[in-house]
């Protein structure tokens, strides 16, 4: 008997071999245009050279070692990112994941507080463990997993009066998405953040961002929180972080104490991934690289706003994470843009989710429109 895969994902009937810059092949020899970025890791595209030549560096002299002893790429690494970070907002713990980031703030939420409970939003999402699962809404995901974290609430984005009403003195976190992704791109509102952070400091309640999407340029910024004027007790990281290679983060604040044995992450911080994450931070902030991006987003949505099509009810977009929200589910569509030769991924069953490398070009990003509206335009059947 021959192995394989567990049954966990709906395949999309293409086996991909190769990938460069915006562009990934199957094993037929066809190209695609890749607008899911391996779900919002790829920034920086397939196999960016930098990242290339720094993980090929690193393998020369160590992939792993263990967080009892120093390195000097981590090192490098968390002193780089400290340095773009708001100044009381400084200690960095890594790790593998965004729903590994997720759970250690659980658990160092509880430590700090004293306290149990966690609120977030409806239509969020958080991860698949045990903890992060909690803390996500749709019952889809939590349901069949269930009992999980007891104490865990879910209030309406945005609506900050449903916020005040949830938050008790058992609450130790809010945890929220500054622009909801899996849940159809929905950005906070531009004062909601800022209320949210007032009536954390109130009822002494901490406060955590989960960027592990929006974070590293995608929205047009390094991360999404910039945009909103707001600084949080701590910032959850991964996806786009290592430039394709497996790394996540939690970074809290400098006066919070924490002592050996808390916590802790075989791979997490790893020479390997932590080169690779340098690079990719290098080249995000090399100057003019935010502003492309920020230019290319008010093209995208010149573009996007020309399409015809009657199904297509709103357009949602923060940098370069768009949600396409439809009056009927996209299924279909999203099979009809494989034949074209594009990748895009749902978010939920009535909105198409485009994450385009950071590095696409403005011929592609009118490529894309134009198969866009082909596609729509086809009849149905």
């Amino acid at each position: 008997m021959t192995g394989q895969e567990c049954g966990f994902y709906v395949k999309r009937g293409v086996e991909l071999v190769r990938g460069e810059g915006t562009t990934v092949w199957d094993s037929k020899g066809r190209s695609y245009l890749d607008l899911t970025s391996g779900h919002g890791v790829l920034n920086l595209g397939h196999r960016h050279p930098r990242v290339v030549q720094a993980v090929q560096a690193q393998l020369n002299r160590m992939t792993i070692c263990s967080n009892a002893f120093d390195n000097p790429v981590r090192t490098e690494y968390i002193h780089r990112l400290a340095q773009l970070l708001p100044k009381g907002l400084r200690q960095v713990f890594l790790c593998n994941s965004g729903t590994e980031a997720v759970e250690c703030s659980l658990k160092m939420a509880r430590w700090i507080t004293g306290r149990t409970g966690f609120v977030s939003a409806m239509r969020g999402f958080h991860g698949r463990s045990m903890g992060s699962l909690s803390i996500t809404f749709n019952p889809k995901y939590r349901k069949p997993f269930e009992p999980l974290i007891q104490g865990c609430s879910y209030v309406p984005f945005g609506n900050i009066e449903a916020l005040e009403t949830c938050i008790t003195a058992s609450t130790a976190a809010v945890i929220l998405e500054p622009i909801q992704g899996e849940g159809g791109v929905y950005p906070a509102a531009r004062d909601y953040l800022k209320r949210v952070r007032q009536l954390c400091d109130d009822r002494g309640v901490l406060l955590v961002l989960d960027e592990v999407q929006t974070g590293f340029g995608r929205t047009g910024t390094l991360f999404a929180m910039e945009q909103y004027g707001i600084i949080p007790d701590m910032l959850l990281m991964a996806k786009a972080m290592g430039g394709g290679v497996p790394i996540g983060g939690v970074v809290c604040r400098n006066d919070f104490h924490f002592k050996p044995g808390l916590h802790g992450n075989t791979f997490g911080g790893n020479p390997l991934s932590c080169a690779a994450a340098l690079a990719s931070l290098e080249q995000l902030t090399r100057s003019g690289f935010l502003d492309s991006v920020r230019q290319k987003s008010a093209c995208l949505r010149t573009e996007l706003e020309r399409i015809e099509c009657s199904e297509l009810l709103e357009i949602r977009m923060c940098g370069l994470m768009i949600g396409l929200q439809f009056s009927t589910k996209i299924h279909s569509t999203l099979a009809k843009l494989v034949d074209s030769g594009i990748l895009a991924l749902p978010a939920g069953p009535k909105v198409l989710r485009l994450l385009p490398p950071l590095i696409i070009s403005p011929e592609e990003i009118v490529q894309t429109v134009d198969v866009l509206q082909e596609v729509l335009s086809r009849p149905t059947h």
